[in-house]
């Protein structure tokens, strides 16, 4: 509670010099640094009503986009108090600027994106989210059945949800042979019935050695979406890795790219590869990429996102649900995703069901 907090933090330090040109803190106003149960660094500033939205801009912005602000201040004579104001919107409305999201204070690249009069009001949003993908069930490694997860995505407002267990290669996830999917496919229309929530036929194909995706081709085009991912040879090289993905990437259907680099976060660094060659591939290809919710992937790290948001490259906002709850992992997905800068009209699933379903199907026409 508070008062364990406080109570575990050390003695109020005088006031610090702060970043970006924006004076020392404001008499009255006291910063302690600390550490609570498992080593998570807490920092405590008090600070008074007026300098309240001046300091919460700098706890949540880089140093390069405060000297910017703090640049742009200078020009126009502001002194060191412009970081004083009644709310952001007022400190960023001084100089000369629309309120810029805290996840994209990371730089200053959103400062030159609004003074050449881009829109930056428009970031994905969990309300502009329509459908749960990237969801596994009972045929693989989830543990819940279909109907359960379809109910669930359904009772949070969901218009669709994609079944996308594992492809036969995952067989440490317990992957799907083709004769236990023909029986999935009919389960799937079994509980299309019972629910209103429109139920997507996919797989979570593996993405094997030499860029072929598991299943035949014969099964990948009657599916209705595709996620595409790495569960295996981690440690192939750089040039092997790269070659993989680009070939995996140009194959005709049109794929998701799951959990892309396959980090897990403090625990599997990202694979070895030319990500930069792979998104050219991407770009000329029928493909999409994933952001994914789960927090130990949150993958595709948001730098990656901008590379690829540069190069016209559609995303989807995905949970990759194991479990009922994990469709609380959207979220996580969105907030990675606005880090990366990533707009509403990027992300394929703040679509309807039906301009969902023609944006990913496998097959062209």
């Amino acid at each position: 509670d508070a008062g364990a907090l406080l109570a575990s933090l050390p003695a109020i330090s005088p006031p610090e010099r702060t970043a970006g040109g924006g004076g020392a803190a404001a008499a009255g106003e006291a910063i302690a640094d600390g550490e609570v149960t498992g080593g998570i660094a807490v920092r405590l500033e008090l600070v008074g009503e007026r300098a309240f939205p001046g300091a919460l801009l700098r706890a949540t912005a880089a140093p390069a986009h405060l000297d910017r602000l703090a640049a742009r201040a200078r020009e126009r004579g502001l002194g060191d108090r412009w970081l004083e104001g009644d709310s952001e919107e007022t400190i960023y409305a001084r100089l000369g600027l629309p309120l810029i999201p805290p996840e994209l204070r990371g730089d200053a690249a959103a400062i030159d994106e609004a003074l050449a009069g881009g829109r930056l009001d428009d970031l994905v949003a969990i309300g502009d989210v329509r459908g749960m993908v990237h969801c596994h069930t009972r045929y693989s490694d989830g543990a819940a059945t279909i109907e359960e997860m379809a109910r669930a995505a359904e009772a949070l407002g969901m218009e669709y949800l994609t079944i996308t267990d594992h492809s036969p290669a995952a067989f440490y996830a317990s992957g799907v042979g083709i004769d236990a999917l023909a029986r999935q496919w009919d389960e799937i229309a079994r509980v299309q019935e019972r629910v209103s929530i429109r139920l997507l036929r996919g797989t979570e194909s593996d993405i094997l050695a030499d860029g072929a995706l598991d299943y035949p081709d014969h099964v990948l085009e009657r599916l209705d979406v595709i996620i595409a991912s790495v569960h295996s040879r981690f440690r192939m090289d750089e040039e092997q890795m790269t070659r993989r993905l680009v070939t995996a990437m140009r194959q005709p259907v049109f794929k998701i790219w799951g959990h892309a680099l396959g980090r897990l976060v403090l625990r599997r660094e990202p694979i070895a590869a030319r990500v930069e060659e792979v998104l050219d591939a991407i770009a000329g290809a029928r493909a999409a990429i994933e952001v994914n919710g789960d927090p130990h992937r949150l993958d595709l790290a948001p730098p990656w996102i901008r590379a690829a948001r540069a190069r016209g490259i559609p995303f989807v906002i995905s949970t990759d649900a194991h479990s009922v709850s994990d469709l609380d992992y959207l979220k996580f997905g969105v907030w990675t995703a606005r880090r990366g800068g990533l707009r509403r009209g990027e992300v394929l699933n703040t679509r309807s069901a039906t301009e969902f379903a023609a944006a990913v199907r496998p097959t062209a026409g």
